[in-house]
């Protein structure tokens, strides 16, 4: 028994060096890209590039977010958005698609995870292998149908296509809704309430802290979505795609800097939501049932 309790501790301290090392990794890009965001163009290309700038600037975030436009087409005209007007198509499209998929994931992970009927198993098959077949393999087939649809460079096309229901959101509330005592629900009907009235009423507010969890991390993931947006969406611009063309120009001026201001000006709105719901995160992710 000692010497596995020995063992134990040299594999734990052994992980958490392994831990801390990737860690690390993660954030020195960050402090690199903070530290050269304060500089100036001649003190970055002069000095030590992880050094802290003698004389700090601010004016890299104010010209990345305002004055640095990259173009784009509105209802048939060219129309310029700068940073702002990006992080607001972002910000709406994110918004939107998280309330859409959020729900459509909680009523079918709840039908799948509470109900018997034939078809159910299959629904379920259907769903993994649908997980199982890579983005790039149906990007042909989904062109198409939003191109017949008349849906390319429309905001409404992004946002069905994001909100399918499925994927990480899905399997997260199956779990949460298989485990949960059924006990809520029978009281419900017993009241006189209707599958729907109990869903909404009883099950939905039980599973707020998952359903915060989900719609945070599926939030970040539409928010940072590159390839989607720039396929079906490269006239109007999201935050991702129009700050991979700004960081194109501004490279290509020699303005690093300014870049590093730009993709930090991106980097923020995430990391600060992370940071303020990381414990519901944690807690809630894994979901198995109710906590006492």
């Amino acid at each position: 028994m000692k010497r596995k309790s020995v063992s134990f501790n040299i594999t734990k301290k052994i992980m958490f060096v392994i831990f801390l090392l990737y860690a690390i990794t993660l954030v020195l890009p960050f402090i690199f890209m903070i530290i050269n965001s304060l500089k100036g163009n001649a003190e970055f290309f002069a000095g030590n590039i992880w050094r802290f700038p003698e004389n700090v600037t601010f004016s890299n975030y104010v010209n990345a977010f305002l004055n640095f436009p990259t173009t784009g087409r509105l209802a048939g005209r060219t129309v310029e958005f700068n940073m702002f007007s990006m992080m607001l198509v972002s910000l709406g499209i994110t918004l939107a698609t998280t309330f859409v998929n959020t729900l459509a994931a909680s009523c079918l992970a709840y039908v799948l995870a509470r109900y018997e009927f034939k078809g159910r198993n299959l629904i379920y098959s259907v769903i993994i292998l649908a997980m199982v077949v890579p983005v790039i393999g149906n990007l042909p087939s989904k062109y198409k149908l939003m191109s017949s649809l008349h849906l390319i460079d429309n905001p409404v096309g992004l946002i069905l296509l994001y909100a399918s229901g499925l994927g990480m959101p899905f399997f997260i509330l199956y779990g949460f809704f298989k485990n949960i005592s059924p006990g809520y629900i029978e009281a419900a009907f017993v009241d006189g309430a209707t599958d729907a009235k109990a869903f909404f009423r009883i099950m939905l507010p039980i599973a707020k802290p998952t359903l915060t969890s989900v719609s945070i991390i599926y939030a970040i993931g539409i928010w940072n979505d590159y390839t989607t947006a720039s396929i079906f969406m490269k006239n109007i611009p999201t935050l991702a795609v129009g700050l991979r063309k700004m960081l194109v120009e501004l490279q290509h001026r020699a303005a690093f800097p300014e870049s590093f201001a730009a993709m930090t000006i991106a980097l923020m709105p995430i990391l600060v939501i992370f940071i303020c719901f990381q414990k519901t995160i944690m807690q809630n992710t894994v979901a198995g049932g109710l906590k006492g």
